[in-house]
């Protein structure tokens, strides 16, 4: 986990060791309600028993967890599906924009060559 702003300094509370159980009940309501944890703030998804494997063995300070617990949302693994898609289409969409962008600059300039020759001769 990284801190954004270098000149932030955390606390001495900030930077004592967290108590990790306090993550747990995300992990028995993800499990309950069929869901997957996501981090809003890497955009990553982990199942519940990786969350917990995850993190039931990394040391963790009170900025650490108080950060996981700020971020991390229940969500419907499907919404990560069909969010995927639709990243996909706008990846695509602005790829076709782009080189449509490119070939019609590249065809300006061979019509400019191929000017610049013709009045030469």
């Amino acid at each position: 986990m990284r801190i954004a702003d270098p000149e932030f300094r955390l606390s001495i509370q900030q930077q004592k060791i967290g108590d990790k159980q306090k993550l747990m009940p995300m992990v028995k309501e993800a499990l309950l309600h069929k869901v997957w944890l996501y981090n809003k703030l890497n955009g990553n998804w982990y199942t519940p028993e990786e969350f917990q494997a995850k993190y039931e063995k990394t040391e963790l300070n009170n900025y650490q967890i108080n950060s996981l617990l700020d971020n991390m949302v229940l969500r419907d693994p499907k919404g990560g599906n069909t969010a995927y898609h639709k990243a996909i289409e706008q990846k695509i969409e602005q790829l076709h924009k782009e080189i449509n962008e490119l070939r019609s600059k590249g065809e300006a300039f061979l019509n400019k060559v191929i000017d610049y020759y013709q009045r030469k001769r």
